[in-house]
């Protein structure tokens, strides 16, 4: 990404782990949940502040509609089990404002793609297809919803694997 790329863009966790906000003139957005996760990153808490005091980033939480819609998109995608709820918050974010987001996160890739927002990678090549995932019994091969953790028939866990594969 370069200094001279003035989009706005919403950030997860990977972006500031990356050192994006600390490196680029670029405005960018972020949740109070993604905020709170990434407070320890450069030994203080100064420059995360710094860069908030000079609105170079914003803290937006999103609204509720775009928070269920999320909910909705990841249960059907069988992501429900891998995003955490700053995950959640920054796609419903990502989502209202129509801005791209940055993240290396594969499962926050996936969903991003599902929802038709526009995502960059900085430290991967990001995903090229979207799957479907589900979860399975490897022994008797009985498929479950994403809330159940072993098979009912045998008792064994239950294994993850995606059932279709949409191009990008």
């Amino acid at each position: 990404m370069k200094n001279s790329d003035l989009n706005e863009y919403v950030l997860d966790a990977s972006a500031f782990y990356a050192g994006l906000p600390f490196t680029t003139i670029t405005k960018s957005y972020t949740t109070t949940l993604v905020f709170n996760e990434v407070r320890h990153l450069k030994g203080s808490y100064s420059l995360l502040d710094t860069i908030v005091e000079t609105d170079k980033l914003r803290i937006v939480d999103p609204n509720e509609e775009s928070v269920r819609e999320v909910k909705s998109v990841i249960t059907k995608s069988g992501d429900s089990l891998k995003l955490s709820e700053a995950d959640i918050s920054v796609l419903a974010l990502a989502h209202q404002m129509k801005k791209t987001l940055i993240s290396d996160d594969f499962a926050v890739e996936n969903t991003a793609m599902l929802l038709g927002i526009s995502i960059k990678a900085l430290g991967t090549k990001g995903i090229r297809h979207v799957r479907k995932w589900i979860l399975y019994c490897y022994s008797c091969g009985r498929v479950y919803g994403p809330r159940t953790n072993e098979c009912l028939i045998c008792g064994n866990r239950l294994k993850r694997r995606f059932k279709k594969l949409y191009s990008s």
